[in-house]
């Protein structure tokens, strides 16, 4: 199927709408700031000022926006997976506003989107060519539950690399980058227009948050961004039936092995899973080759230097899906690499610091 097939005039509407109203944001904080504004003190807070971190409500908002300039069918799909999406992206807002919503909560919170997703658009996960499992995700109430927790887990993974400028939401636009893609490539017009309009509408928040950091994606952004990624990587291999289950994984191993990671280093180490800390790749990047090597640059701009080499990763993985997202063999020897690159570089940069982490907080600021 053609690029060209894929556009539609409310694109070009909901781009701006996304990049009008993050301008809105940035531009009203002094008015809002007291109760929107990230603090500068914790062990993942690297900016220099208080900065707004409701960049959700924009997004959501041109979100909604595109749900009535958008062409019939994707108009129906958008909107009922913009409503499915109010749990997630009203916990994370809560979250952004009150700083009290605990990480269970918006767990649950999650779970519950991906229910209702199900709900609206009838897709779960049924299989994952595994045996023994596959036969399990033929009862339902298995499948809804499987699928939303797994819908869960990838928009909380999305919301732990939500660490520096650009990271997050760059990331992101990237994997919808490469789900559009497989879409494109086995013909569903549908699926690709919806990941080139959320890549519309991020463009238009990233313009404000990379590379200067002027407003954050915050828990509200990070969740409603999260699910609609799971939803779409769920939704497209039930829709086409030759797009292997592994690849929409593989798509998003940069995030999913960040978080499988981030929980068995937790584990051992004994520290709550729940509590965010300054030991994730990327903070690891900032203190090990950004701080060294580009250190002579303005703080605001060292954070942005972060992105690119997670992106590099995040491209490099889901390119190999793109191309192979028919053959099951070969995209889970490519999710096993991935994920164990993943370790070896996270080692690597770990044994090259070794600091406390008092030491990892103080030198993430510099």
């Amino acid at each position: 199927m053609p690029l060209l097939d894929i556009l539609h005039d409310g694109l070009i509407i909901s781009g701006l709408t996304s990049l009008g109203l993050t301008c809105v944001v940035v531009m009203t904080q002094q008015w809002h700031g007291k109760h929107s504004h990230d603090t500068v003190e914790g062990p993942q807070k690297f900016h220099v000022d208080p900065t707004p971190r409701i960049g959700g409500v924009a997004i959501f908002l041109a979100l909604v926006v595109a749900c009535f300039v958008s062409p019939q069918p994707l108009s129906r799909l958008l909107c009922s997976m913009v409503i499915a999406s109010v749990p997630a992206f009203a916990a994370g807002l809560l979250e952004d506003l009150t700083k009290r919503v605990s990480a269970f909560s918006r767990l649950l919170s999650t779970m519950l989107s991906g229910v209702a997703a199900w709900w609206l658009t009838g897709y779960t996960i049924t299989h994952l060519e595994i045996m023994g499992v596959d036969s399990l995700l033929l009862y339902l109430p298995l499948s809804i539950a499987f699928t939303a927790f797994a819908v869960a887990g990838v928009a909380h993974a999305i919301n732990m690399i939500d660490g520096f400028n650009g990271l997050a939401s760059g990331t992101i636009m990237l994997l919808f980058v490469a789900l559009g893609l497989i879409a494109l490539e086995v013909g569903d017009r549908e699926l690709a227009q919806l990941c080139l309009t959320i890549v519309v509408i991020l463009t238009g928040f990233i313009v404000f948050n990379f590379p200067f950091g002027k407003i954050f994606l915050g828990d509200g952004g990070a969740y409603v961004l999260g699910f609609l990624l799971a939803w779409v990587a769920v939704m497209l291999p039930m829709r086409n039936p030759q797009v292997s289950v592994w690849a929409p994984l593989l798509v998003c191993a940069y995030p999913v092995n960040e978080a499988l990671f981030t929980m068995g280093r937790r584990y051992v180490q004994k520290v709550s899973l729940g509590l965010p800390d300054s030991e994730h790749l990327h903070s690891l990047i900032k203190i090990k080759i950004v701080r060294p090597y580009f250190g002579h640059l303005r703080l605001k701009i060292r954070n942005s230097l972060v992105a690119p080499f997670c992106w590099t990763y995040a491209a490099l993985v889901s390119s190999v899906a793109v191309w192979q997202y028919r053959h099951t063999d070969i995209l889970i020897a490519a999710w096993l690499i991935s994920f164990f690159l993943y370790i070896f570089i996270y080692i690597n940069l770990k044994r090259a610091s070794n600091p406390s982490l008092k030491e990892n907080q103080q030198l993430l600021q510099q």
